[in-house]
Order: C-alpha cells, then sequence, then structure tokens
C-alpha cells in the first residue's frame, strides 16, 4: 500500500467489512481522511475559536471575574494553535540563543566577579531546585538555590559555579571549572576539542554516548568565553587601555619606546607570510543549512575583507598607466607600389621565449607560469605585460620551488574552501601583529600590499619587513599607490635567512640579512615558528563556523602574546650571549685570515661593493655593444619587412590574372589586398623607427651587406649571443660554487643543508639547458669555441678550475672577492657587525621592557586602587592579574639579570620613562618587589616593598581613603601576599 507523507495510509485506501447479503450488507470507509477532509477541519477549528473570541455586543465583561489575570489566560488561548506551540523555528535558533545570551550577559559578567570575588554559594542540600549537571567530577542531579538578586537561571548558576547549557529553560549545567580546565587544555594541545571533551566526559563517567552533549558544551563554551571578554573589557577600562594601545604596546621590547634612547636603524623588525593550515570548508559543501549568526570577531590584528581587496588592481592600475605611455604607430596611405631594396642576410636575435634567454633555475613565460605546478602559491593571473614578465624571471631565479598543489588541485581546493588560509605579520619576538584570511586565493600580492599600508599607518616610519620573495615583492611595491608612503618613511625589505639560500646570489648581496645594515642578528623566520604552532588548529577549524574559527584564531594568538611575553627575557638573553659569542669566534678567526692576507676592514667592504657592481654588471652590457646589435636588430626587422612587401606587390600585380585564369574567390582576393595594404603599412613603420635610430646615433651612411661596419656588426651580433650564453652560465656555475662553500661549512643546520641541497638540485637543471644554449652560440663563432660538458661543471670545485670563465668580459678568476679565504674573511667581518647592531638593538629593548613593566605594576596599581571601595568585584580581578604579572614581570627580570653578568654586556637595567608619559614613572607608588629583588635597588634610590611580600602595608600607606575603609581594603588585599 502507498503511505503518505506522515507514515499512514493515505485516505483513497478503504476497507470494507460485513457479509454480503440483504440483511448485513458489506460497507466500505476510508483508512484515513483525505487532504480536503483535513483542511476543512482546520478551517471548522479555526471558526469555533473565532466564535469563542468573540463575544455578542453588549457581552463584552463576560470573560471578566473578580479573580482577574483575564489577561493571562487570553496570552494561553492566542497560542493554542494548530501545530507545534513553540513560535521559535530552528532556522533561526542559533540567533535567538545568541540574542538571549548577549541580553543576560552584563548579569552574568557581574555574577562571575563576584563568584571569584566571594566564593560560591553554599548548596542548598535537598532544599533546592534540581538540575542535572556533568562535569570532571560531577554527574547527576545538583541541587541550587535561587540568589535573591538573580535575574536569570544562569545568573543564579554561577554564583554556584556552574553555567547553563542554555539561555533559557535550562535543563544541564556544566561546572566553570570544566571549562576553565579546557581552556588551558585546548592552549597547549590545539587538536583536542569541544567533541573530544564531549567523548572524554561520557568515557569518564562510564555512560553511553549523548549525541547533543557537544553542541550544548559548544554553546556553553561561546558563553562562557563571551563572559571572559567583558570581563577583559572591564579590566581594560580599568586600566585605561583600548584596542589602540594593544595595537601600538603589543610588543614591549619592540615598541615601548622610552625617551632619549639610543637611535636605531629600523624602530622594530617583522617578518610576513602567508599559510594554507588554516582553511575553512565552505558551508555549501557541508550537510545542512547554515543557521543565521551575527558574530563577529572584535580582534584588533584582523584586518576586514575590504581593506584588503582595496588593493586587488593595484598591479592592473600600474600596468595601464604604463600602457598609457606608449605611442601607436600612425596610419598611413598605400602607394601604388613600394621601394625595393636589398636583401642582407642578418642573424636571427633570440626572442623573449626563445632558449638562449631560458637560461634561469626554472623557465616560464607569463603565458605558462600558472601552469607549473611549482609555483601554484603564487597566482599571477593578476600581473600582466612587462611586469609580469619581470616577476616570472625572478621567480625562475629566486624564489623557492615549493612543492604545491598542481593547476587542477588548485582549482578544486579554491571551489572547497570560502578561506584558503591566512596571512600574518610577526614581530621578532613572536607576537602576532596584523592578521587576515586569504579568500578564495593564494598569496595574492593585495595581502602583503595591505600588511605593508597597515604597519605604515599604526607604527610609521622606519620598519624592516622580512618576506620570502620581498626582492619580486618590493618591485611591485614600489610602483604601487604605496610607492611614495614606502620612501617617505623608510620602509626596508629582507628576504629571510633561511630562504636567502634559494635565491640567487644576485640577490642575496641585495636582500639577504647578512648584508643589510641594522638588522642585526635577526633571521625574520618568525613566521615559520608561529606557523609551526598554529597549524595543529587546522583539524578544530577546517570544518566550524567561520565565528568558531576565528574565535579559536584568536584565543590561540593570544594565549601565543602571553608565552612570547612571558619568554622575552629569555628571548633577549639567548640573544645577547649569541651574539657576543658570534664577536669572540669570528674576531679569533678574522685575525688568523688577516695575518696571512695582509686585510682590514675596508678591504672587506670594498670586496662587497665589487660583487655588487659584478652581478650589476651580469645585468648590463657595455654601451656601444648594445647600440650596435640594436642597430642590425632594426636592420634585420627592415629586411624583412622589405621582402615582404615586395611579394606581397607581385601578388597584388598579378591579382587580375589570378581572377581569370586561377579562378580566386572573393576571400582569396581580400586576402591579396589586405597583405598589400598591411605589409607596405610595416614597412613604412618598421624604416621609419630605423631612419629615427640612424638620426639619434649620427649613421649618416645605412649599413649594407659587404660593408665593413655591417660585416663587424654581424660578428659582434654572434660574439654578443656567445656572451650572453657564458655569462648565464657563469652566473650559475659562480652561484652552484658559492653553496657548495655554504653546504660544507661546519655548525650548518640540517635544515639549511636540505634547502641548499634542493637549490643544488634545481640549478643543476638551469645549468643543464643553459650549457646547450652556450654550445649552440660558441659552434656560430668564427672559429668555433670549444664545446663545453656538463661533467665539466658538476666536477669543478673552485673557480680557478672553471677555465671557460677566461672568455667573460672580465676573468672573475682575477677579481679579489672570488678568492675562497677572502671571502670568508668578509663574511666573517660582516657576522661581526651584525652581532653589533644585535647587542645595541638589545641594548635598547631592555630598557623598553623594563620600562613596560613598571608602568604595568603602576597602571594595576591604580586600577585597584580606584576600584578597591567602588567596584570590589573588579578590584579583585585586578589583583589577581596583579599576582600573575608579577611572577611574569619577576621571572622576566630575572633572565635579564642573568643577561647583565655576561661577560660584555654593555647596556643599562635601569627602567626608563615611556615616549608618551606625561609624568614621571609611577609618582607616590611604591617600586615593584622584583624590581628590587631580582635586579637590585629601583634607581630612584626607595627600598620597594620588602622581600617578605608586605605589599598591603605599602598599598594602604600610599592610597589615600577614609579610615572607616581601612579595614576593607586590608580584606581585599590580604591574600595578595600569601601569594607571592
Amino acid at each position: 500500500m502507498a503511505k503518505t507523507k506522515r507514515g499512514g495510509l493515505s485516505g483513497s485506501h478503504k476497507v470494507s467489512y460485513g457479509r454480503p447479503g440483504r440483511s448485513n450488507p458489506v460497507k466500505t470507509v476510508p483508512v484515513n481522511q483525505t487532504g480536503a477532509q483535513i483542511r476543512a477541519a482546520r478551517e471548522t477549528h479555526k471558526q469555533r475559536l473565532a466564535a469563542l473570541r468573540t463575544l455578542p455586543p453588549g457581552e463584552e465583561g463576560y470573560l471578566h471575574s473578580h479573580a482577574g489575570k483575564e489577561a493571562t489566560f487570553q496570552q494561553i488561548f492566542d497560542k493554542c494553535k494548530p501545530g507545534r506551540g513553540d513560535p521559535r523555528r530552528r532556522a533561526n535558533r542559533v540567533q535567538i540563543m545568541i540574542d538571549s545570551w548577549r541580553q543576560q550577559l552584563p548579569w552574568l559578567v557581574d555574577a562571575y566577579l563576584e563568584l571569584k570575588d566571594r566564593g560560591p554559594l553554599p548548596h542548598p542540600g535537598d532544599n533546592g531546585w534540581k538540575i542535572e549537571v556533568i562535569g570532571l567530577d560531577e554527574y547527576g542531579l545538583h541541587s541550587f538555590l535561587h540568589a535573591g538578586d538573580a535575574h536569570r537561571t544562569n545568573e543564579t548558576l554561577i554564583r554556584h559555579g556552574f553555567l547553563g547549557a542554555s539561555p533559557e529553560k535550562v535543563s544541564l549545567a556544566f561546572p566553570l571549572k570544566l571549562f576553565e580546565v579546557y581552556r588551558q587544555i585546548h592552549r597547549v594541545c590545539p587538536r583536542y576539542s569541544i567533541g573530544s571533551l564531549s567523548t572524554t566526559l561520557t568515557n569518564l563517567h562510564e555512560t553511553p554516548q549523548r549525541a547533543a552533549l557537544a553542541e550544548q558544551l559548544s554553546a556553553a563554551y561561546d558563553a562562557y568565553l563571551e563572559i571572559l571578554r567583558e570581563v577583559d573589557a572591564r579590566v581594560h577600562s580599568a586600566l585605561n587601555r583600548n584596542a589602540d594601545w594593544y595595537i601600538k604596546n603589543l610588543c614591549a621590547p619592540c615598541m615601548y619606546k622610552t625617551k632619549n634612547e639610543p637611535p636605531l636603524r629600523f624602530r622594530w623588525l617583522n617578518c610576513m607570510d602567508g599559510n594554507n593550515s588554516l582553511k575553512l570548508v565552505d558551508a555549501t559543501f557541508l550537510s545542512g543549512h547554515s543557521r543565521p549568526n551575527d558574530r563577529v570577531s572584535t580582534s584588533f590584528r584582523w584586518l576586514t575583507p575590504a581593506q584588503v581587496d582595496a588593493y586587488k588592481d593595484e598591479v592592473a592600475n600600474s600596468q595601464k598607466k604604463s600602457r598609457s605611455k606608449s605611442t601607436t604607430t600612425p596610419s598611413v596611405p598605400v602607394p601604388e607600389a613600394p621601394a625595393s631594396s636589398s636583401q642582407l642576410p642578418l642573424p636571427t636575435q633570440p626572442e623573449a621565449t626563445s632558449s638562449s634567454q631560458e637560461t634561469s633555475e626554472t623557465s616560464h613565460t607569463p603565458a605558462d607560469i600558472n601552469e607549473d605546478p611549482d609555483i601554484a602559491w603564487l597566482n599571477v593571473n593578476e600581473l600582466s605585460g612587462a611586469e609580469a614578465e619581470e616577476l616570472t624571471k625572478c621567480l625562475d631565479t629566486c624564489v623557492e620551488r615549493w612543492k604545491a598543489a598542481g593547476p587542477e588541485a588548485r582549482k578544486k581546493m579554491f571551489s572547497l574552501f570560502a578561506v584558503s588560509g591566512i596571512f600574518v605579520v610577526v614581530c621578532r619576538h613572536g607576537h602576532v601583529v596584523v592578521m587576515c584570511d586569504m579568500i578564495r586565493s593564494g598569496e595574492l600580492m593585495k595581502y602583503p600590499l595591505a600588511m605593508v599600508k597597515a604597519l605604515m599607518d599604526r607604527y610609521g616610519a622606519d620598519i624592516g619587513v622580512g618576506y620570502d620573495i620581498m626582492c619580486a615583492f618590493f618591485k611591485t611595491l614600489t610602483r604601487s599607490s604605496l610607492g611614495s608612503q614606502v620612501t617617505a618613511m623608510r620602509l626596508r625589505g629582507v628576504v629571510p635567512a633561511f630562504h636567502g639560500h634559494a635565491h640567487n646570489r644576485a640577490c642575496q648581496i641585495g636582500w639577504h640579512p647578512l648584508y643589510v645594515d641594522g638588522v642585526g642578528l635577526e633571521d625574520f623566520e618568525e613566521c615559520e615558528r608561529t606557523f609551526s604552532k598554529s597549524n595543529h588548529l587546522a583539524a578544530a577549524t577546517r570544518l566550524a563556523t567561520p565565528f568558531h574559527r576565528q574565535q579559536q584564531i584568536d584565543e590561540h594568538f593570544h594565549f601565543h602574546d602571553l608565552d612570547k611575553h612571558a619568554a622575552s627575557g629569555n628571548f633577549i638573553y639567548q640573544n645577547y650571549r649569541q651574539a657576543l659569542e658570534k664577536i669572540v669566534a669570528n674576531n679569533a678567526q678574522l685575525k688568523v685570515l688577516e695575518a696571512s692576507l695582509g686585510t682590514t676592514a675596508a678591504d672587506y667592504e670594498n670586496y662587497y661593493a665589487s660583487e655588487v657592481q659584478y652581478f650589476e654588471g651580469l645585468r648590463q652590457e657595455p654601451e656601444e655593444v648594445q647600440r650596435t646589435v640594436d642597430y642590425i636588430e632594426k636592420l634585420r626587422k627592415y629586411s624583412e619587412a622589405v621582402t615582404a612587401a615586395d611579394q606581397a606587390k607581385v601578388d597584388f600585380k598579378r591579382l587580375d590574372y589570378n581572377i581569370v585564369n586561377n579562378g580566386y574567390t572573393k576571400p582569396q582576393i581580400a586576402q591579396v589586398r589586405t597583405r598589400y595594404r598591411t605589409t607596405f603599412t610595416k614597412l613604412l613603420a618598421t624604416e621609419e623607427d630605423l631612419c629615427r635610430f640612424e638620426e639619434s646615433h649620427n649613421i649618416e651612411v645605412r649599413w649594407t651587406m659587404g660593408s665593413k661596419e655591417y660585416e663587424e656588426g654581424y660578428a659582434l651580433a654572434n660574439q654578443r649571443k656567445y656572451r650572453a650564453a657564458l655569462t648565464e652560465v657563469e652566473r650559475l656555475v659562480v652561484q652552484r660554487l658559492f653553496e657548495l662553500t655554504k653546504l660544507g661549512m661546519s655548525g650548518l643546520a640540517y635544515n639549511m643543508r636540505e634547502k641548499i641541497s634542493k637549490a643544488l638540485k634545481t640549478r643543476s637543471e638551469a645549468i643543464r639547458r643553459a650549457l646547450i644554449t652556450y654550445n649552440e652560440a660558441a659552434a656560430q663563432l668564427t672559429p668555433p669555441r670549444e664545446r663545453l660538458s656538463f661533467a665539466d661543471v658538476i666536477h669543478t670545485t673552485t673557480l680557478a678550475e672553471f677555465d671557460i670563465l677566461r672568455d667573460t668580459r672580465q676573468d672573475i678568476r682575477l677579481l679579489p672577492w672570488t678568492q675562497p679565504a677572502r671571502r670568508e674573511a668578509t663574511v666573517l667581518h660582516f657576522g661581526i657587525k651584525r652581532a653589533k647592531e644585535e647587542i645595541r638593538r638589545l641594548n635598547v629593548e631592555i630598557v623598553r621592557l623594563l620600562t613596560f613593566l613598571v608602568d604595568e605594576h603602576a597602571e594595576y596599581y591604580r586600577g585597584i586602587a580606584a576600584n578597591l571601595i567602588t567596584n570590589p568585584p573588579l578590584a579583585t580581578e585586578l589583583q589577581r592579574r596583579w599576582r600573575h604579572a608579577s611572577k611574569v614581570s619577576a621571572a622576566i627580570c630575572k633572565r635579564i639579570a642573568t643577561t647583565s653578568r655576561l661577560v660584555g654586556f654593555s647596556g643599562s637595567i635601569f627602567p626608563g620613562v615611556h615616549e608618551d608619559s606625561q609624568v614621571d614613572g609611577g609618582e607616590g607608588i611604591p617600586a615593584p618587589y622584583w624590581l628590587a629583588t631580582e635586579l637590585g635597588e629601583p634607581p630612584d634610590g626607595e627600598s620597594g616593598p620588602n622581600t617578605a611580600g608586605d605589599d598591603s602595608e605599602v598599598v594602604v600607606r600610599e592610597l589615600e581613603v577614609d579610615e572607616d575603609h581601612i579595614v576593607a581594603l586590608m580584606d581585599h588585599l590580604s591574600t595578595f601576599d600569601d601569594s607571592q
């Protein structure tokens, strides 16, 4: 039988009963009502309800009684409608729950602060109302007693130390301690999700899995985090901090600039990079329907998509501007016949896509660059014209060939994931300063452009930025709308040290940190360390909602900041020790080399300048050579144009003959006429260009075949082709030998050895292609040059063994900077320079950090004093955070004290004054105990709180309060000493 949607039989099915016969006829009745009958019954029900609610005239007071409460009855009556009585719908139930939590949030925050201040309410025994609770130690029914001033059920639950799974009609509650423990577990193990916690609880209490428990835990945990965020907001308000304060003071050693500090070339250093681990699957590919949810992240780190998309057309716009400057050839009338010219047998010059220029590590053109699976991480579709070709060449010669997904996989990825990763800026101490989502794309140029804009707007001038492809990106940056601002603010780009060894040598000497003044020993690889931790979030965020993904990322980086701040003292100690050891070790080796070479520091600077000049020269050639080759190329184009025009003229004159005798059709006729017209137009344009070149270079007599100038130019063109091929072989061989030298150095980390080895393998293939081009060019010379085999190059270990370099424009083997001993001495010299810069920066960072810690102590002191009487719960929260901050500050100062005892320490361990401070430190506020115990007496000579931790007496003495409040003040600060 057919079934209806409700699972029963339809009204068309009938049942017969009875026996045939006159006395007992057979009766047939339908099994269920038909649809029409059901609709009619509903309509009748509505009419009856309407009749009940409509009273006859004069009987309006019928429903009123002396007992009253008829209005309540009317509300109940209105809800008595057919179908589901609850007016809420599942489509918007998430938003309704969010709104309900949001409405009662202020009360919940007050209850939370009271819980932290006074402790939980006493257990009512069996006298209260019971709710099921689930926690690490709790399971089953638990009694609660309503607080007299409570507005909501969850307010009472929080006062008892619990939180409900829903904002209204609470039937399940969780201990706050459970969420505190989970938050800390999730901090150190991001893979541990709410679903894992749900399974843990059911296993812990030996109960079957509960399907809705994970969702209930998630709803309650969201509310718990919202309460904590509101508590943070109140604390920040008490400390006079806002989002702008955190933007400018996120990293104390980097940003907390003090008055009268020594000048640094860069105010602070950072690096930026993209990471595709924190993807987000598009909701289209998930089961069910996404429900409305208006929650968004309020973190100061995030850039909005609109802020990023403001730079999506930067590259294309710059290309339009460059194309608009080019001139077009004017059209000319077609004469009856073109003038003939002698044919010149000229050598064909290599085009942009010929094999002679495919000499880098990989060969791509702008048309096919996106087809290479090894560079799928950078989308070049947004480039065009000369800049695309230039960036392609830079990618070929510099950028590491990442093993990313190929084009088809990339297309599928961008359709599957709504967000393909994050792009971040991280300071050298590890704090994430700015970040944004990469939406359905790889590392487009708009992301680093938006980051640079945010850095300059927020932090001003003199910033050093590291980026894996800074050598290519900086060209785009200077040509963008930010170019003038970048120049004015003296922003400097650097290629990270680890990735720098995958770039060619010409790039390294200009962008590697070893050769950039002012960066110290910073390697600009902090993004990789940051991503190594944030990658563990991927399992928990990839299938989450957009809000929960951002919430977990914000939580992760919030804890990441706390950890990095706590480790700032150790960061300074380790870098200071490394810099001192590097100076001592390099000086010892350098003295030995100087004794044998007879060189000085000035020589090493000259060696570096000579190397820079050499690689710059490889990109250029003598002006007279370029002029001659250009003239030969224009003669070749003119000769080809004459040949084409002459042939088109012959075909045009025979057109009538071909129409009559050969039956030319209309398309063939049009083709002959068009070719005759266009070839002559091209001939005139080519001849005009040739004449202009001759006029500008004072060539009075045009070169022809057989003339002395032409023969010399012809030979020079062939030789130039040979020189270009030889120059490329030279570049690749020199780079390979330098990398082999680096690979053989002692103390090189395994990962860097592996990266250099991969770069060498890539360059080996490029050398093979360069040798093919070289041998072809060498065979065209008179007399032909000796062929060069791949084995000759691979087996060469020093430049002196590579005899082919004698044929270059400048024999590199004779240059001083190519000698291994001098190169080693130069590296040692620059290593000492960077180490001394590191010490200068660390000396400044020590004062900045100590100043921040002392100012933070003063801020907490003032915040507690301001709220101690008027808002005791908030004062208790401030006191708790003050205790924790004091412990962290003590650990930092202890590490700085250890740094100050290093042999060669030249800094100061006295705090300074912040550049924005209007007063001289914390006037009238006792110095923190850790300043005296860890670093010695305070700089003003006053003795701070005694080592026993009796800070309460100091606070009472400094605060000007009425005697009536002394007891209350002592009660609130009495626990401070016990926690030290």
